[in-house]
């Protein structure tokens, strides 16, 4: 099976950006002090990173060569690395 015609393959690292775009929101909006958003961040994150894996199973088990694939993978890591940035320097 070519994995270019695959809808899996077409989404690939999706899912783990739209788990960060509600973390990059309540960033942004919401007071960083309170302990609710706090925890819902970190959970955001760790939600994040999960999705991250799975998505690197997929590609090694399926070896993805497209540049934008990569591109996207790229993408994502410079956002989760970011996100943990701003979350561990977060007062």
């Amino acid at each position: 099976m070519n994995d270019t015609k695959s809808p899996r393959a077409q989404g690939a690292w999706a899912l783990p950006l739209l788990a960060l775009a509600p973390l990059a929101v309540i960033g942004i909006l919401a007071d960083r002090t309170a302990p609710l958003w706090s925890s819902l961040s970190w959970g955001l994150w760790a939600l994040s990173v999960v999705l991250v894996a799975v998505e690197w199973a997929w590609v090694l088990r399926h070896s993805t060569r497209r540049s934008a694939h990569w591109g996207m993978c790229i993408l994502v890591h410079a956002i989760l690395v970011w996100q943990l940035i701003a979350l561990v320097l977060r007062p």
